[in-house]
């Protein structure tokens, strides 16, 4: 038996050995200052892999991260183009590592690249989008790839005006646009709430007899559930030849917004039928349309089957679809055992439901509001919103020198409330207006108009009522 027992031992030794030598290279990554030394450590990962396919990509993410922290930058673009199939992350790495260096042209044709080989970018795609922008404005020739670069860029780091600013630049130049450009736009008119100019892309489409894909069909859908017109939404779902699950994603999301939360199931459970497999954006969806619904039971039972019906364990967004689900029905004490005994960590988005829940409740759970407050102060100091409910729960319970402590922790902090904003679209343009901003062209005509329907409205004796 001993006999028989010592190879296994002996093999299982070895290929322990190769596995901790593996990660003992990489942690001397660390110590590595000159290129000599992350090569030696290079050479000993390859020599220690069986063979080349064993070595991760993550592994050689890593030490990419280390060149490019050491601006060794050359060598870091050595490896990184010997990846097989280099992930959104080892792109983000290099690419930050030439906006780093400096080479914002080689990070934008680097950004085009990976956006040519199907992968998404993310938030950290592009950390320094102003330099991208300057050099892209230095830009002799650009095409659609690079104008659908700069937009994607601007859409995926939020600035949704901007990037339907560019958009508007590329068509007067007379660029035409791709499929990946369309899909960019009508994300940005989604957010915005741009339906005139999601329409006119819609109707591009249509003229130019542009495949509705199931990607592009769902850009579309998304963008008439988000901008109010449901209806839209479905006749596009309708006519999409080939639904894949991200389109079934788009309608529910959208009927669940609009509070149809029957209609939302219905699609929910036709999508399964007809054999598509929910993934974890779809229950996110599918537990708003309980929320906006208010199917409680519906939603916890959705939410306790994840792992059983889908095979999806629920992550901090299903925790939060679950929490607001609860917040919303007043089920307060069960929002915090449902926190308390999470395997994940809560975040402020749940902290700030219970928080708002707190504020909504007839009668107020001070003791509670206070203990979501103390985690919010650690996890987001700086929200003026968290201090602002706080205090207006102390105000409704006439506890007002909790209510001055709560300002006054707010002057020490120079924590000051943000000022509202709101967005109208006129003529494909979207306008921003913020509280006192007198930075628009039309400034002077819009306060004029303003201060003439006020005159108007005194004159009718009406008096607005304003809540501080």
């Amino acid at each position: 038996m001993l006999k028989l027992a010592t190879p296994l031992i002996c093999a299982s030794n070895t290929m322990k050995s190769q596995e901790n030598s593996k990660y003992r290279h990489l942690s001397f990554l660390k110590n590595c200052s000159h290129l000599i030394q992350f090569k030696q450590v290079h050479a000993q990962i390859i020599k220690t892999s069986s063979n080349s396919r064993t070595i991760t990509d993550t592994q050689l993410a890593k030490l990419i991260e280390s060149l490019v922290k050491s601006s060794q930058i050359e060598y870091a673009h050595l490896v990184f183009s010997r990846m097989v199939e280099p992930s959104t992350f080892a792109f983000n790495i290099m690419i930050r590592g030439y906006e780093k260096s400096g080479l914002n042209h080689e990070a934008i044709l680097l950004y085009i690249q990976m956006r040519c080989e199907g992968l998404e970018p993310d938030n950290f795609t592009f950390g320094d989008i102003e330099s991208a922008r300057l050099l892209f404005d230095r830009m002799p020739e650009r095409n659609v790839v690079t104008w659908t670069a700069m937009i994607n860029g601007h859409v995926k780091q939020k600035r949704y005006k901007e990037g339907l600013e560019l958009f508007s630049q590329m068509r007067n130049s007379g660029i035409e646009m791709n499929e990946l450009t369309l899909v960019s736009v009508l994300s940005a008119c989604a957010n915005l709430g741009a339906i005139e100019m999601g329409k006119w892309v819609h109707e591009f489409i249509d003229r130019h007899c542009i495949f509705l894909n199931p990607k592009l069909g769902a850009a579309v859908i998304d963008m008439y559930g988000k901008c109010g017109n449901i209806e839209e939404a479905s006749k596009v779902f309708k006519i999409v030849p080939q639904k894949s699950v991200c389109t079934w994603n788009s309608i529910i999301g959208g009927l669940a917004m609009h509070g149809c939360g029957e209609e939302a199931l219905e699609m929910f459970s036709q999508m399964q039928t007809r054999g598509i497999k929910p993934d974890d954006i779809t229950l996110i969806a599918v537990l708003s349309a309980c929320t906006h619904s208010g199917l409680v039971e519906k939603g916890k039972e959705i939410f306790c089957k994840m792992r059983k019906d889908h095979k999806i364990d629920p992550n901090i967004k299903h925790y939060g679809c679950l929490v607001d689900l609860l917040c919303r029905a007043g089920l307060l004490d069960e929002v915090y055992e449902v926190m308390s005994n999470m395997p994940i960590e809560p975040n402020a988005v749940l902290w700030g439901s219970l928080l708002t829940a707190c504020a909504a409740a007839g009668n107020v759970n001070v003791e509670l509001a206070e203990t979501a407050m103390e985690r919010l102060i650690k996890l987001e100091p700086c929200n003026d919103g968290n201090y602002v409910l706080m205090s207006n729960i102390y105000a409704a319970e006439g506890r007002w020198d909790d209510v001055a402590k709560m300002r006054r922790l707010m002057t020490e902090r120079q924590i000051f409330r943000n000022p509202g904003h709101s967005l109208i679209e006129i003529d494909n343009f979207v306008h921003e207006f913020m509280v006192g901003d007198g930075r628009h062209p039309c400034s002077k005509e819009i306060y004029s108009m303003l201060e003439d329907i006020a005159t108007s409205l005194r004159e009718e004796d009406y008096a607005a009522v304003i809540s501080l």
